[in-house]
């Protein structure tokens, strides 16, 4: 198709469609901006609607005895940090466990473990087989580095034979 108008009519038409395309986008940013103004103002007046149910509710609770509700509160926290401090100080049997093992020496090993609980601890008493008379007094060196474990009492029936020696001894927690 050939275009026959003159070029002043052509830059005319150019211009027209130019406005058109500008005045569209124009209304388009406009409706945009309308509509966030209105999701804005809609979420302030519920934002604010909230806040004002939350100063209702927090003078209610003050004229029924907000002051009880606060000690109530600061009662309960008090007794989650009692809780909390008992449950990190206490000591579990397999924690027990896992550092006897990782004080026992490779070629010692235990036939019995004994656990008693005492009021004030526990008691353990260990039985088993050593090679050697070096390793099971590795052994003891290693349990009484420990802080977790007092109150040794290794008889002396352990300390007669130079090898192969079973033992016995006792300890408390």
């Amino acid at each position: 198709m050939i275009n026959l108008l003159p070029p002043s009519h052509k830059e005319e038409l150019r211009g027209e469609e130019q406005f058109r395309l500008v005045l569209i986008l124009g209304m388009l940013l406009m409706t945009f901006f309308i509509c966030l103004s209105l999701l804005l103002f809609s979420i302030r007046v519920y934002v604010a609607g909230e806040i004002q149910a939350q100063q209702i509710l927090a003078e209610v609770q003050k004229k029924e005895g907000g002051e009880s509700s606060l000690e109530q509160i600061h009662a309960l926290n008090k007794d989650i940090a009692g809780v909390s401090s008992f449950l990190a100080s206490r000591v579990t049997l397999s924690d027990i466990v896992e550092k006897i093992s990782s004080a026992l020496p490779q070629s010692v090993y235990l036939t019995s473990l004994n656990y008693t609980p005492l009021s004030s601890g526990a008691k353990i008493a260990l039985q088993g087989f050593a090679p050697q008379t070096e390793d099971l007094l590795l052994f003891r060196t290693n349990l009484e580095q420990d802080p977790l474990f007092g109150n040794f009492h290794f008889p002396p029936s352990n300390w007669n034979i130079a090898t192969n020696i079973d033992f016995s001894f006792d300890f408390e927690i």
